[in-house]
């Protein structure tokens, strides 16, 4: 994390968990994050210029139909359309009463939605409820093939050991059969999925499926998208609950002196793709064991593992982004450890390498790289166990990257 520093520092009044922050993804390249700031907390951060200083504030959030007593426990945001802004968001809670057991409480999903072009106020009043019969974990989204059009649909992990399918009909949630468009989750090995995802390959022929479990099972699929057909599937046990599952590429587009009159709006990258022709590579990371990396798994499936020496060493890992936040091109991990660190990783010489490790004083439960201030340049949001914490790049370091990039 080259030339990072931490500058702001808000207190939480309680924890939030590893599913507490989602982005949202505007068309334009814009990003805004929306945060589980306590348990019952939503916020987001916003910059505005005083005195000629960018000053960065946390703004409460007001979602209807949560109730005083609940407990917010995950939130994901989808972007509906690649050519304008269609946000929904989903919010599983938890009704808490005193004096009655935790697993007794009435749990629930609400779904958020506007119309194209709907500013967040308005999208936070429009909401849809369904009650659930389980206690909710990771809430999420994925992409299937229909008569040669992409769908999306929401899936929610649950403690009946099952991901769950949702999409809205007729104004309603309506609970769909799993299988039926997601063939890879309708078996999880009997376990509490903790995390899972999907990412089809750019033509959305195929897609890569995968999930953790809270018995150490991971799972990754390959799937023909259209038949709903699994091609290939393989499973790995590890000693302890797997924590953090991710796919990504190992290089990232950037934009340089030479190519920056062709630029298209399509260099803004699409979230539910990999691109296979580049090397796709999935991180695995559980409590107690070192992370995994299973390197190019279209070629290699999980034969060629690096494994990422002392990650473990802070305790459990907890949450994971992978990014390139020493602008090289490649993307770079960060591990989130229960023990109170971050940890960056760097591929060098055919193996992934410690560079850099940041005390954040509390446990770390979620990282995200984003343009807060609308500078050009994305900060390190960090939510730890007692609060936010945003990382920025030292100016200095910024402008020599611009210079190298800029050929001065």
């Amino acid at each position: 994390m080259d030339g990072l520093v931490q500058s702001v520092v808000y207190d939480t009044s309680s924890p939030a968990n590893i599913y507490s922050a989602t982005v949202m993804q505007k068309v334009d390249g814009d990003q805004k994050i929306v945060m589980i700031a306590s348990k019952k907390d939503m916020i987001t951060l916003e910059s505005k210029i005083i005195d000629d200083k960018v000053e960065t504030s946390i703004v409460e959030l007001n979602f209807s139909n949560i109730p005083s007593n609940a407990e917010i426990i995950s939130i994901h945001c989808i972007n509906r359309c690649k050519e304008f802004d269609d946000f929904v968001f989903g919010i599983t809670y938890a009704l808490i009463v005193e004096d009655e057991e935790p697993e007794t409480a009435e749990t629930y999903l609400n779904l958020y939605s506007g119309f194209p072009g709907s500013s967040l106020e308005a999208i936070m009043e429009n909401c849809k409820t369904l009650k659930l019969d389980f206690v909710p974990f990771q809430l999420n989204h994925a992409i299937y093939m229909s008569e040669l059009q992409k769908n999306g649909m929401w899936l929610l992990s649950g403690s009946d050991k099952k991901i769950h399918a949702y999409k809205i009909e007729e104004q309603e949630i309506l609970e769909q059969k799993v299988e039926e468009y997601f063939i890879e989750f309708e078996d999880t090995k009997d376990s509490i999925v903790l995390c899972f995802g999907t990412k089809s390959l750019s033509d959305y022929k195929k897609r890569l499926s995968y999930y953790g479990c809270e018995t150490g099972y991971s799972m990754l699929a390959i799937v023909d998208s259209g038949k709903n057909q699994i091609l290939h599937c393989f499973l790995e046990r590890y000693e302890s609950p797997i924590t953090v599952m991710q796919l990504f590429n190992i290089h990232k587009k950037t934009v340089d002196i030479d190519n920056i009159l062709s630029v298209k709006d399509d260099s803004i990258p699409d979230c539910d793709t990999v691109d296979e022709k580049e090397q796709v590579c999935l991180l695995v990371g559980s409590a107690v064991e070192s992370a995994v990396v299973y390197m190019n798994v279209l070629k290699n499936d999980l034969r060629n593992a690096i494994t990422l020496t002392d990650s473990n060493r802070h305790q459990a890992i907890v949450c994971a982004l992978i990014t390139d936040v020493n602008f090289d091109s490649k993307n770079e991990i960060l591990l989130g450890t229960y023990g109170n660190y971050i940890l960056n990783y760097v591929y060098e010489n055919n193996n992934w390498v410690e560079q850099q490790q940041f005390d954040m004083r509390d446990s770390v439960y979620t990282i995200c790289y984003l343009d807060i201030a609308g500078e050009g340049v994305n900060d390190v949001v960090v939510m730890s166990e007692r609060g936010i914490h945003i990382l920025k790049h030292e100016p200095n370091y910024i402008v020599e990257v611009l210079k190298n990039r800029l050929k001065l």
